[in-house]
């Protein structure tokens, strides 16, 4: 069998496509679980919280600075939603989220600006296939 190593992705926020200033972008569940013991047995539900975990370089004033976007949803009242589509070889991933934080702003000197910031999703992302 052989192993097809997929090292590209793509991801656009509202209508921009954001990839040179990103290294990381990944969409993870992170499911709140509860326990109920019966009688008869224990059960264990989960329900799904997804979360959008960007990281880059910070490009603050570009023309689809991926910074000044987030940054604007957050100080936003209240905070706005931001569409995406995460896409993985010839696979997507579609929803909204929202930023939890504001973007960092600055940073170590002698250093290249980077930035980590984490995005709620709201509801579950829905799965589809790149055109």
């Amino acid at each position: 069998m052989t192993v097809k190593l997929i090292k590209t992705l793509k991801l656009t926020l509202d209508t921009h496509s954001i990839e040179c200033q990103l290294d990381k972008c990944e969409l993870v569940d992170e499911p709140e679980t509860e326990e109920v013991t019966t009688f008869c047995d224990t059960e264990t539900t989960s329900t799904p919280n997804y979360k959008l975990n960007l990281g880059g370089f910070q490009d603050w004033g570009t023309v689809e600075g991926v910074c000044d976007m987030i940054h604007a949803a957050y100080i936003a009242d209240p905070v706005d939603e931001i569409a995406f589509v995460v896409t993985v070889g010839s696979k997507t991933r579609t929803g909204s989220c929202k930023p939890v934080a504001d973007v960092p702003f600055g940073g170590e000197a002698g250093s290249p600006l980077k930035f980590e910031v984490t995005l709620d999703v709201v509801g579950t992302p829905v799965d589809g296939t790149a055109a």
